[in-house]
């Protein structure tokens, strides 16, 4: 996804609507920063591995994590 199909999907809900990413194992928590990263298709991921990888090669295509973490765990 890019950023300009992002925004077109985010223009279309309710200004107050909760924007999250998936937990560790289980549940949601909230967005708490954009980080850049350079990342590069992974060919041989199994399935329950994320699909690209970090990485400072030539090739590599700029994108934006969107980073959050259960800020009420204990460890």
């Amino acid at each position: 996804m890019t950023a300009q199909e992002l925004i077109q999907l985010l223009q279309a809900l309710p200004p107050h609507t909760k924007i999250v990413v998936r937990g560790y194992e289980d549940g949601y928590n909230d967005i708490l920063r954009l980080n850049e990263v350079k990342i590069k298709p992974k060919a041989d991921a199994e399935w329950y591995y994320g699909e690209y990888i970090n990485t400072n090669d030539a090739e590599a295509t700029l994108a934006i994590d969107l980073f959050g973490v259960n800020q009420l765990a204990k460890d």
